[in-house]
Parts: structure tokens; sequence; C-alpha cells
């Protein structure tokens, strides 16, 4: 669980490990919203914080600006919640835009965040091999029932050590020709059969960019709307991973998506922040 922290001045949240690293992140974004409250003059560096009388005068400008983070983060610190879940946003059923590279560490800590917290993990996936040990890694357990969705082989079998129970985890091996329509009635069967009540689900698709390519955009929104509607269904996390920066066709159908997101994040240093 993380620390979350919503800025009263405009659409700004953040969840970070906890309330020290939150210090850091409520500091500067409401510097950024007063930076004329400092000033430098006379080889000296003056901060006045308009939300109270406090001032200061000093002659070390990075300690000044420093020190003037600090003072504003005490202004909203009794603010920030402790053991918060991205997921708690939108009650743990809604979906999800990641923007970062699928394989990057900063995509990698929202799946630790969000399967970590599951009971039911379906991944779709180009590398089972690389989300296989990102669980194993990462994850403090594994969930009570994991299924791997991927048009590539792996031997899981093989892997002597990685260390999860036998029967907990599935890998789901899939003709690359099959469309999205198909790729989406694998998922719903999968979550028929393996989801129970009051199971918590997490559903990650990492293949969005492939969609996209290799149909078009109309096809690839057409084919997350399906999944969420299956999410709105039964209850859960979908997270799609993308990185618009990377292709623009991606970009485009985000933009027709945008009315089916429940939440776009940008992860960052371990760090969570909304995308607005």
């Amino acid at each position: 669980m993380m620390a979350r922290w919503e800025c009263d001045h405009c659409g700004f949240l953040a969840w970070a490990a906890d309330r020290d690293e939150m210090r850091e992140v409520t500091g500067s974004h409401l510097l950024a919203h007063v930076p004329e409250a400092v000033t430098r003059s006379d080889f000296r560096t003056n901060w006045d914080c308009p939300y109270c009388n406090t001032e200061k005068t000093v002659y070390d400008a990075d300690g000044a600006v420093s020190e003037f983070k600090t003072h504003l983060h005490e202004h909203v610190a009794d603010r920030i919640v402790d053991d918060a879940h991205v997921a708690d946003r939108f009650g743990w059923t809604g979906a999800v835009r990641i923007d970062a590279p699928v394989d990057s560490d900063d995509a990698d800590a929202l799946r630790a965040h969000f399967h970590g917290h599951a009971d039911l993990v379906i991944a779709v996936t180009l590398d089972p091999e690389r989300f296989v040990r990102l669980v194993d890694d990462r994850l403090d357990a594994w969930p009570r029932r994991t299924v791997v969705v991927s048009t590539e082989e792996y031997p899981f079998d093989a892997e002597a050590e990685i260390g999860v129970d036998d029967g907990s985890i599935e890998i789901v091996e899939i003709d690359p020709r099959l469309g999205p329509d198909e790729l989406g009635e694998t998922v719903s069967r999968i979550i028929d059969v393996n989801h129970a009540a009051g199971d918590v689900l997490s559903l990650e698709v990492s293949v969005f960019h492939e969609i996209v390519s290799s149909f078009d955009v109309r096809t690839a929104c057409a084919f997350v709307r399906m999944l969420s509607a299956r999410i709105d269904d039964s209850g859960g996390a979908l997270q799609l991973y993308v990185d618009g920066d990377a292709d623009p066709n991606v970009s485009t159908a985000m933009n027709f998506l945008d009315d089916d997101i429940d939440l776009a994040l940008t992860p960052a240093d371990g760090r969570f922040i909304r995308r607005v």
C-alpha cells in the first residue's frame, strides 16, 4: 500500500511509497503553484509563504528552496492518506491507462502494485517469462491464481527456481493469428473458470501496441470496450500498458477511449501520478 495526496488547487493526484517520499512530491508541486513566493535580491534568497505569515531570508539559495518546500508540505501533511491503493480510486472495478514503456521498471512497479493485492491475476503479454519472473521477484507471495496468456511459448514446468505452489499458475498459449475478438473471448472464459466470489481481479493487457499495429484503431478500441464491459460485470481492475509517445496510432486510440478510462497514470521513480 502507498501514501496518497491530492492537490486542492488543481487535478494533481499522486501516490508514493510512504509519507517521507510524499514530502518531496507535495513540496515541489505546491512550489510550482507559487513560484513568485521565492525571490532573489542583494545576494539573498527570500521566501514568503502565501498560506501563512511565515517568511525567511537566507544566503543559501538551494537551501532556501528546500526549506520552503518542507514548509509548504507541512500545510498539507494532514491530508495525506496512508495505506492507499490506486484501485481504491475506482472501487476496484474499472480501467486504468498506464503511460510507460511496456517493459520499463516504472511499468513493473505498477504491475507489482496491482497484482500484489489481487486474488486472481490475468496477464496478456508477449513475454510470459519476464512476467512470471517479475511476479516471483517482486511480490511477497503469489496470488491465489495467476493465468498468463501469450502467443509465445514458455516452458514454465522447467523453471524449478520459481517458487510457486503447484496449480496456482497456468500458461495459456494462443494462436498468433487470433484476432482481438477471439483474444477477448479467451480472457472472458478464463475469468469464468477461475474467478471465485469475493476474488479481487487484476487484468493486465500489455499487447495494446500490437493490437493497434496489426489491426486498426477502431478494432483496438472495440476490444478495450468489450473487456471493460466484462470487467464491469465481474469486478476487477483492467490495466492497459501503453506508450502513446512511442506510437501516434496508440495515442489516437487512447484519445477515442478517454471516456472509457477511469484513471490515467504516469509512473516515475516508484511514484504514480494521475495524468490530466
